[in-house]
Parts: C-alpha cells; structure tokens; sequence
C-alpha cells in the first residue's frame, strides 16, 4: 500500500468513526433487517441469527454502507453520502443489542432489536462493523442504554476509553480489510457460480488439430498468454454483469418489502426500517446501466474471439445466459433507449457474427431492438443509397423560391418525396419543389440521351438548398463520366 492510499484510507476512517462530547459515529454496512414474526420463522434473537448465516452461505447478502450515530437519545443512521437521516431509533425502543463474531464471512457483527410503541413486532436489524470492532460499538450502546434506564451518566467514560482506541488505530499500519469479495451465483438459480466461468484454457500441446492455424499464425506462448488474459478480462466482466443484475434483484425486494410496510400506514409518517430500505430501493443511476451495458458488449465480443478456446461452458452457453441478465437490465432501466445510446465499444465482426448464428428467437428479438450499436459491426460501412428519378408529365412553373420550374418529359432526380411536393434536382443542379401528381417513377436509362450527354445530376454530387443554383453547371460532371 502506498503513502497516498495508507494517507486515504486513515482519513476516510478518522472522517467516518468520531467520538465527540457525546456522540459517537461509526461506519458500518447494513446487512439484513428482519421482522420478528412466526409467519417469517423467527420467534427469536437466534431465529434471525440463523436466517442471515443461511443468506450468508448462498451468497444472497447486499451490503449497503452507513453511519451509526450514537448519542443520549436515540441510534440514528444516516446516508454515507448525502447525511441524510434514514432512521431515528430512541433509546427505550432499543429492546436488545449483541455482537454476532465469526459466524458469517463478516466476522463482526452487530445485532439490534428495535420495536416502537406503535409497532406490533420488532425488527432486527444486523449491521457488519467494518472498521470499529461490534465489540466497541455494542459497548457503546449499552452504556447509553443503561445511562437511559438509569438516570446515571457513565457513558462519557466508556466513550473516553473508545477514543483512545481509535487513536491507537489510526496510528498503526491499516485497519484490517473487510471480507474479500467473491462472485455472485449464477443468475436465476443457486448452482455454483463455476457453471458460467471460463476455467483455465486447456494446455496447447492438447488443442489437437483444430488448433493448428492459430498455431501457426502465433508463436505458442504468445497464443497461451493472450488467451488467459482474454478469459480472465472475459470472467471479471461476467462477475460485474452479476453483480449489477443481484443489486438490482436486491432493489426490487426491497422496494416491495417497503411497499408491504407502507400499506395501512398514514400518510406523511415514517415507519420503522423504511429509511434502510428506500435506500435500498434505489435503482443504480444513468452511468452504472451504461457501464453495464458496456461490460455486456465486451464480453460478445471475448465470447466470439474465445470460442474454439473455452469450453464447459461453452461460447455458446455463455452467450444464452448473458441474455438473461440483458434482458432484465433492459426491463428495469424503461426500454431499450440507454442500451441504444452505448456506442463503445463496437462489436467485433465476429461477435455479430457469432451472435447471429446462436440467439434464438426471443433473444434475436431483443438483441435486434438495442438498435445499429449493437447490431452493426465495427468498420462498418453503408452501401450508397440508389438515386431515384422522376420523368414530369406536364410543365410546371415555380411560383415562388420555394418551387422549381420543370418541363414535360424532363427527367429529375428525387432529394425528397412526400405526398402532395416532392423536391427534386434538375441537370443544372438547381433544386425545389414540384407537385407530386405530375411525376412519374423512372430509371436513369429511360432518360432522353440529350438529358444524359447533357449532364443529370449525379447521385455523388453535393446537395444544394430551396432555390440554390450551382455556380458553374457547365462544370456538374455527367453520370456517365
């Protein structure tokens, strides 16, 4: 760790963990929140214990970090970026407190049950204390409890030997680091995350013969290197993918237990665990979709250049469960509109390819509707839109700027056809409208030679505007030259 990250990192702790007069402040990450309730299964403290060493074991835990405010009166926890108050527990709704230590992979934990005097069931509340051990936090919730319950003032003294703590803390080499992050399950189901990665690719010396050309247009180690790194690029990109696709899995169950919460509530009040969960209702912002989106692009295009390198799964099996977590990241964020607007990177020729010859129909369907920036490879090119004429069937005479004076039998090019006008470009390039009734559809062959050797206007020519006229028509090259 360097000097600048060590500098970082004992500020954003001295920033987040405070002791001053009589308030506390401490970092911590919300775990879980659970009505004490027979319907849930949890009659008790060690019911709720055992249900979130359950979600903790299948990996189902969203973590969403905070401050825990400690003072005379109440716990309050606030939003780590705006301050925010998302809850507001007094003391006496404080029913019971503990530390959870080495139970989960967070190994220190604190508990909470609250219950105000209007709510029928308490919550419990479990908190993962990050950087200030559950053990000092827990310590210096219960000499505020008990300064409540008694009338006594032995908090400040407890607080003054928390301070010394956190001193002694910032001036060692770093606070331990919470619990290495670990792959999400794969999307949909509980199976082993595994079953959508790519292992290791198979030694060289067995990729048999189908092997033999990328053999030979690349030395072996080269091949064997580039490889690993594109199939490790191409698995971290897949982690990301699920982890956005469970935060927003997360988002939803929160928004609907907060719904559940709400109903038979008045109006205008805050009820209990309503602020942790509206923080955890809401959606990722514009740039995190986009990042998704481009995280889901790249991997198209590893998919398409690792195909005949991985396998178990394969390329293909890949692709197909890529789409579900597309498809639900479309569905949340109102469409395919952002999806459109995510022009890098482009895909490779190949993915396009590759992608087209897998994708069933429902997923064709959705691929095909994120429009041209997903479709369209890279170094695409459009072919040159055909030029379309006109022959007039009777003589017209431009009645203002607007318009263009024509002959019958005069052959025109079309710059734009609309029902009633139609702008048309004559052979001297001067351009306007024309009564649409007057045309009629024809091909550049059928044009009278005379108008040909005399220089239609060529498709490649520069467009001019209402009325304009070329400077020199005598230089507009014919089509034929």
């Amino acid at each position: 760790m360097s000097a600048k990250d060590l500098f970082e990192q004992r500020k954003k702790y001295s920033n987040s963990n405070v002791v001053m007069n009589e308030t506390s402040q401490y970092h911590v990450q919300h775990l879980a929140t659970f009505i004490m309730d027979k319907s849930e299964a949890i009659t008790s403290v060690e019911d709720a214990i055992r249900k979130l060493v359950q979600l903790s074991s299948k990996e189902k835990i969203w973590t969403q970090e905070m401050l825990l405010q400690v003072d005379g009166q109440s716990l309050r926890l606030l939003d780590m970026e705006s301050q925010e108050e998302l809850e507001n527990f007094p003391l006496p709704s404080v029913r019971h407190s503990q530390t959870v230590l080495n139970q989960l992979r967070y190994p220190s934990v604190l508990l909470l049950v609250c219950q105000d005097s209007d709510q029928s069931k308490p919550d419990v509340h479990f908190f993962h204390c990050d950087e200030v051990e559950a053990e000092l936090v827990h310590e210096d919730i219960e000499s505020a409890l008990a300064d409540c319950r008694l009338g006594k003032k032995m908090r400040p003294q407890t607080l003054k030997g928390h301070l010394e703590k956190i001193r002694q803390r910032l001036s060692i080499l770093p606070a331990a680091p919470g619990p290495a992050p670990i792959p999400f399950q794969r999307f949909g189901g509980d199976s082993p995350s595994t079953k959508n990665r790519v292992g290791l690719p198979t030694p060289l010396g067995e990729l048999g013969l189908r092997r033999r050309e990328s053999l030979e247009e690349e030395p072996r180690a080269a091949l064997a290197q580039r490889i690993e790194k594109e199939t490790q690029i191409l698995n971290c990109a897949l982690d990301d993918i699920e982890w956005f696709v469970a935060r927003l899995q997360k988002a939803a169950e929160a928004f609907k237990q907060l719904n559940q919460r709400k109903k038979g509530k008045k109006k205008g009040k805050k009820g209990p665990a309503e602020g942790v969960l509206t923080l955890r209702a809401r959606p990722p912002s514009e740039a995190e979709f986009v990042d998704c989106f481009q995280k889901t692009k790249l991997a198209f295009n590893l998919l398409a250049k690792l195909q005949k390198h991985i396998e178990n799964p394969s390329a293909a099996e890949l692709v197909h469960f890529l789409f579900g977590p597309l498809d639900l990241i479309v569905s949340t964020c109102g469409g395919p509109n952002i999806a459109r607007s995510v022009s890098r990177p482009l895909l490779s020729r190949d993915a396009v390819g590759f992608l087209r010859g897998h994708l069933i129909p429902k997923e064709m369907a959705l691929w095909e509707s994120l429009g041209e920036t997903w479709t369209r490879p890279r170094g695409y090119e459009p072919a040159p839109a055909m030029a379309k004429y006109v022959k007039v069937l009777y003589d017209f005479t431009a009645r203002n700027a607007n318009e263009l004076s024509v002959l019958r039998d005069e052959v025109l090019e079309v710059l734009e056809d609309g029902h009633q006008w139609w702008k048309l470009r004559n052979r001297s390039g001067q351009a306007g409208y024309v009564p649409g009734n007057i045309l009629a559809e024809t091909r550049l062959e059928d044009a009278p030679q005379e108008q040909v050797r005399g220089g239609l206007p060529c498709p490649a020519m520069g467009r001019l505007g209402r009325g304009e006229v070329a400077k020199d028509p005598a230089r507009t090259p014919p089509c034929g030259d």
